[in-house]
């Protein structure tokens, strides 16, 4: 079944909306909040990684979920660069500086965000962190219309 311009446009819409209340859902709850959130998140990876590495690996203590923050904005901006990558090239074709510009914006908006939500700061750093997040979306969908571009190009030719 094909699906219509139209309709991907939609669901794609759907899917940024979704994502976006999802990252500023989680920049406006209170420090202490989103630090439980953290700590939950690490847990469970804390699990997950010590029943598969080594028992030697963790030496060296307890991190403070730091990184699980950090990582968890990444994936999440990854999510939002893939999905305004698809969107604004249905929209404006092939634009590159369409999707940095939005994924900027949305960063910049997210730690502004963190200004106004109690037990929160905002940092440069951290913008450049879901930027790299949105880059790397972008990358994804390159990479996939390239090899699916070759994988065409190679069936076509071979048949």
């Amino acid at each position: 079944m094909v699906i219509s311009k139209k309709t991907q446009m939609i669901i794609l819409g759907i899917l940024i909306a979704l994502t976006l209340t999802f990252i500023w859902g989680n920049s406006a709850l209170p420090g202490t909040k989103s630090s439980q959130l953290s700590d939950a998140v690490k847990e469970v990876i804390d699990w997950v990684l010590e029943a598969i590495l080594p028992e030697d690996f963790f030496q060296g203590g307890e991190g403070d979920g730091t990184l699980v923050r950090k990582l968890a904005h990444f994936t999440e901006f990854t999510l939002l660069g893939t999905e305004l990558t698809l969107l604004i090239w249905q929209v404006m074709g092939r634009s590159l500086t369409g999707p940095l510009l939005w994924g900027l914006l949305t960063a910049v908006t997210d730690e502004t965000i963190q200004l106004f939500s109690p037990g929160r700061g905002s940092s440069v750093r951290d913008v450049w962190i879901d930027f790299g997040g949105v880059v790397t979306g972008m990358a994804i969908i390159l990479l996939v219309r390239r090899c699916r571009g070759r994988h065409v190009k190679k069936s076509y030719f071979s048949g």
